[in-house]
C-alpha cells in the first residue's frame, strides 16, 4: 500500500519569548502513514498535535528531520487541491455566507464557477447547512463553522484530509455526519490523520492511533494492539437462567472465574445514530 504521509527524526523548535528558553513542540517523531487509513493524533494540550498538522499542512516548517506528503514537500504547489487541513477555531470571513464563503474556497482553489458551485452544493446539503441561507459565518454556532470548515476541506477533493479537532463543538447527530463523512473517504482511498480529544469517536472510527507525549510519539499502533489484554470473554444469547447456571457451573470446573452476567446494552451514540438514521428516512419519505 502506498505511503501517504512520511516523517522522519520530525522536530520542530520555537524560539523562546524573554526568559523562557526555546520550546521543543515535536521532537524526533517518526511517522508513516498509508494511503486509506484514518490516524488518530492524542495527546493533552500541548502535546504537538496541531503543530504535527500544521507541518504537514505546510504553514510551519520543521527544524529537523523531513516530511513529506504524497511523495512531495508540504508546501508543495502541486498539493494545492490534494492536500487539505481544516485548523481549530472560528473561520475567517465572517460576513460571508456559507455559498460565499465556499465559493471563495473555489477560487483559491482554482476550480471552475460552475464545478466549484456544485461541490459547495453537495457539502452544505449533506452537512445539513443549506438552512442558515444567506446568514453570516459569524452568527453561526461553533458546530455549524465546524461543519462549514470541513465543506470547505472536502470541496477540492483532496486525497488527504488533515483535520485538527473536527468534530468539537458538534451534538452528536452532527458528529455522526462527520463520522460518515470520513469513513466513506477513507473507503475511497483518501488518507485522514485527525487530531481529537474526543476518545470515544476516535475508538469508533480510526484504524490506528498516535499518542504524543511533549511533542514525542508515546505510543502507536492499531487500537486492538494497544488497548488489547490478556483475559478473554464468552459472549452468549439465547440461554434462559437454567442454561446460564451450568454454562457458569462448566466454567468454574474449568478453573474459571464468573465475575457477572448481564444484559448488554448500546451506548448512547448508538442511540442518537439511530435516531438520526430515522430523520434522515422522514426526511427521503
Amino acid at each position: 500500500m502506498a505511503t501517504a504521509i512520511s516523517c522522519k527524526q520530525l522536530g520542530v523548535t520555537f524560539r523562546g519569548r524573554g526568559r523562557n528558553g526555546p520550546v521543543l513542540a515535536l521532537q524526533s517523531l517518526d511517522l508513516e502513514v498509508a494511503a486509506g487509513r484514518i490516524v488518530g493524533v492524542l495527546g493533552p494540550n500541548g502535546s504537538g498535535k496541531t503543530t504535527l498538522l500544521r507541518v504537514l499542512a505546510g504553514l510551519e516548517q520543521p527544524t529537523a528531520g523531513t516530511v513529506t506528503i504524497l511523495g512531495e514537500r508540504p508546501a508543495a504547489k502541486s498539493l494545492r487541491r490534494r492536500v487539505a487541513f481544516q485548523p481549530e477555531g472560528a473561520l475567517p470571513l465572517g460576513v460571508l455566507s456559507a455559498a460565499e464563503f465556499l465559493a471563495y474556497i473555489g477560487a483559491e482553489l482554482g476550480l471552475p464557477n460552475a464545478e466549484s458551485d456544485a461541490r459547495a452544493q453537495r457539502w452544505l446539503e449533506r452537512l445539513d447547512l443549506l438552512g442558515p441561507g444567506k446568514r453570516w459565518i459569524r452568527t453561526f454556532s461553533t458546530g455549524m463553522q465546524k461543519r462549514l470548515a470541513l465543506a470547505a476541506a472536502l470541496l477540492g477533493d483532496p486525497e488527504v484530509l488533515l483535520l485538527d479537532e473536527p468534530t468539537a463543538g458538534l451534538d452528536p447527530f452532527g458528529s455522526e455526519i462527520v463520522m460518515a463523512i470520513l469513513r466513506e473517504r477513507a473507503a475511497a482511498g483518501a488518507t485522514v490523520l485527525m487530531a481529537s480529544h474526543q476518545l470515544f469517536e476516535v475508538e469508533e472510527i480510526c484504524d490506528e492511533v498516535l499518542v504524543l507525549q511533549e511533542g514525542a510519539v508515546a505510543a502507536r499502533g492499531a487500537l486492538s494492539d494497544l488497548l488489547g489484554t490478556d483475559a478473554h470473554a464468552l459472549v452468549v444469547r439465547g440461554l434462559d437462567e437454567a442454561g446460564l447456571g451450568h454454562l457458569a457451573a462448566a466454567a468454574r470446573a474449568r478453573g474459571g472465574e464468573v465475575l457477572r452476567t448481564e444484559r448488554p446494552r448500546d451506548h448512547l451514540f448508538a442511540l442518537f445514530r439511530r435516531l438520526a438514521q430515522r430523520r434522515g428516512e422522514g426526511r427521503r419519505s
